[in-house]
């Protein structure tokens, strides 16, 4: 029965002195002008995927609820400028010869919906991609010639920035089941 107790308080003492480093870290966010959030793919990297929930729990209260949080990611995804090295770092296949620029407009969600759908809007800026042709700029892919190889970039790109936003949303401690797009130039 010792063991036992003895065991509960030192996993009782590791969460107080994660949650107490998660806080602090959430406040510096804030005091240096960020936008609190998680970061999920830091998380799994630093072998602390088995706390998320609790870790999230803790991010909902420090912002305050559902809500609130998605507000503050509505606010992070306004025109937000995202490159092939963002989409990279967060794990989403994208082929090392591929190089852009993608603006997520906006969300067009109004409120945050547990278990909803999520539709953003998004433009790319500019690209240079790695096709059947060989490489093609952005504004060479837009030419009729190359209509076929356009729409597979372009689904193929927009499955990927959805992966990406889907990540974003988990980072705010949001649950958007279905995470769309649409263009939105």
């Amino acid at each position: 029965m010792k063991s036992i107790i003895r065991k509960i308080l030192i996993e009782d003492s590791k969460l107080n002195k994660l949650k107490k480093y998660f806080i602090n870290m959430w406040n510096d966010q804030v005091r240096s002008g960020k936008i609190p959030m998680l970061n999920i793919v830091d998380l799994e990297r630093k072998k602390l995927s088995t706390y998320i929930d609790e870790i999230t729990k803790w991010y909902l209260e420090f912002v305050g609820g559902k809500d609130k949080a998605f507000e503050l990611f509505d606010q992070y995804i306004t025109n937000l400028k995202v490159t092939d090295k963002d989409l990279r770092n967060s794990y989403q296949n994208i082929h090392s010869n591929d190089h852009f620029e993608v603006m997520i407009t906006r969300s067009f969600e109004k409120n945050y919906m547990e278990n909803g759908e999520l539709e953003f809007g998004f433009y790319i800026i500019n690209g240079t991609f790695d096709t059947s042709d060989g490489q093609l700029t952005y504004e060479e892919l837009m030419d009729d010639h190359y209509d076929d190889i356009f729409w597979d970039v372009e689904n193929w790109l927009r499955g990927e920035i959805e992966g990406y936003v889907h990540t974003i949303q988990l980072n705010f401690g949001l649950n958007y089941l279905y995470v769309t797009s649409q263009w939105d130039d």
